[in-house]
């Protein structure tokens, strides 16, 4: 029942804002067509599940299929849908619900025998409960109110808990394409729009063409006659059913056991079971698997693991250096002359709970796409970086004392708890000033045509953080609760501290004239 492939279950805006239904293969056609603005039911940290599942399954229908670009028209896309699952005329595998346990169901795998129905003993009776990013007291995210579901908030909660789910408890396995069951599937990618359909597109024809590379690189656990829908395979949760070789290079996993029902009433449950065993043998990978939306560090040869802070600008940038293996689908393709747009997605998890969503957007210019795409590239990007998130520092730590003196003991000039909180407060504001443009700006140097005018470039971002900076401290001084004698003393103070420290030689001198640096030897 409810057949992904021929009813049209899933809910798409187009840009004149009006929301129709779809099938799959409409939807694919749709994107294609690049006539697809939103999905309604598609939850912000769903959209890389559903984004790479529609990739990867367009991959495997391509490539099957023998085509080298995706058609536009549904009927193709339905017909090399299909062919995935010709050993399944009905077209189980497609359905939401299939009531014979030992038939595959969409992204759910089925059964040896209809006794093993007795395992599905945890009964779910909303979407966002199988899909559910996990807080400490239910505040960020509430459970278990989608009640009045729709078919299509089952769809991308199976695709979202099936292929980015990690380890959660006793008998919940989580997938292949993390490091470790606490770890995430984090995406890298670049896209020409932001538009649903030009990135599908864009990571589907690019992964087709570095299909050999994947072959390559990680084989045997990726074969060219590899397993690709995982949940077509029998599985009753045993530790002799896991895989650990002979996957697709696009393989598409799942890492629980459940199955959807319809109740007499028309809603839709689901029922899960636990396993002995993840499906996939992958904890010795430490994540690298071919994924081609993730970054591998050189340094411990390990998949990317978000942090709490999530793509803040040092994290990205160093993201972006040669100390991480670019994943496939980060690097510019043949095709790719004009701007492009970085998307970094993720999900920091940790034990029993996550540190929430994170999503960053970067548009590159054609010159900065230019410089990525060619060897050495990383290098020049990871160190004109490197060298302004080092003056950005130097410039927190002059805030950090300046701040932090305003409200300090003028005699024994001894900082308080109080007053280092206060500063911590004020630098974290300017750094988020500094996030904000830092890319933007990063490129611009990138951009220079020689030395000088870089130096140029440089300095005249130095002046606009110093500038916020300064802002900044008059903000600080003006929110502490005392006397106007004190606050007249600290103020001052401050005020030589920042400036004298900025013109001295752990400063930035470079910006002063002689007499200026003087100045700042007497202050």
């Amino acid at each position: 029942m409810f057949n992904l492939l021929n009813d049209r279950l899933i809910r798409l805006k187009k840009d004149d804002n009006v929301v129709v239904s779809a099938s799959l293969a409409e939807v694919y056609a749709s994107l294609m067509n690049d006539k697809v603005v939103s999905f309604p039911a598609l939850r912000p940290h769903q959209r890389h599940a559903w984004h790479a599942f529609l990739v990867q399954l367009g991959g495997i229908a391509l490539h099957n299929a023998g085509i080298g670009e995706p058609p536009k028209d549904a009927e193709t896309w339905l017909s090399i849908l299909s062919s995935l699952t010709a050993d399944y005329p009905g077209g189980e595998p497609w359905h939401l619900v299939v009531e014979n346990i030992t038939m595959p169901a969409f992204m759910q795998p089925p059964a040896s025998s209809k006794e093993k129905f007795g395992d599905y003993k945890s009964i779910v009776v909303s979407p966002d409960a199988i899909d559910m990013l996990v807080t400490s007291k239910n505040h960020d995210l509430k459970a278990n109110v989608a009640f009045l579901s729709h078919f299509d908030d089952w769809i991308f909660a199976l695709i979202s808990l099936q292929t980015s789910e990690g380890l959660f408890g006793f008998g919940n396995y989580g997938i292949s394409r993390m490091n470790g069951g606490f770890g995430c599937r984090p995406a890298v990618s670049l896209t020409p729009s932001m538009r649903p359909g030009a990135h599908a597109r864009r990571d589907m024809q690019a992964l087709l063409k570095n299909r050999q590379r994947l072959l390559e690189e990680y084989g045997p656990f990726l074969s060219e006659r590899g397993i690709d829908l995982l949940w077509i395979r029998g599985w009753d949760g045993t530790k002799s059913e896991m895989l650990s070789s002979s996957l697709d290079p696009f393989y598409i996993e799942i890492c629980r056991r459940i199955r959807l029902m319809e109740l007499s009433n028309g809603r839709l449950v689901a029922v899960k079971a636990t396993s002995k065993a993840a499906r996939i043998d992958s904890k010795g990978n430490k994540g690298i698997t071919g994924d081609p939306w993730t970054p591998i560090s050189q340094r411990d040869g390990k998949s990317l693991t978000l942090s709490p802070v999530g793509f803040r600008y040092r994290r990205t940038a160093e993201y972006l250096s040669s100390d991480w293996e670019k994943p496939v689908l980060f690097g510019p393709q043949n095709m790719e002359k004009t701007s492009m747009t970085l998307v970094a997605r993720g999900i920091a998890r940790g034990q029993g709970a996550t540190a929430g969503y994170h999503e960053r957007t970067i548009e590159f210019s054609p010159k900065v796409i230019a410089t990525i795409g060619r060897p050495g590239g990383a290098d020049q990007i990871g160190k004109i970086s490197g060298e302004r998130i080092e003056d950005t520092r130097r410039l927190h730590r002059i805030l950090w004392h300046s701040i932090s003196v305003i409200n300090s003991d003028i005699v024994s000039a001894r900082v308080s708890h109080q007053s280092r909180a206060h500063a911590n407060i004020w630098v974290s504001r300017h750094d988020d000033i500094v996030d904000r443009d830092f890319f933007n700006d990063l490129q611009e140097e990138l951009e220079a045509d020689d030395i000088e005018q870089r130096r140029s470039v440089r300095n005249s971002w130095r002046r606009k953080i110093i500038g916020d900076a300064r802002a900044i401290l008059r903000q600080a001084d003006g929110t502490l609760m005392c006397s106007a004698i004190q606050r007249y003393r600290g103020s001052a103070r401050a005020e030589d501290v920042f400036e004298g420290r900025l013109r001295n030689k752990n400063g930035f001198p470079e910006l002063y004239s002689d007499e200026e640096r003087d100045e700042a030897s007497g202050i």
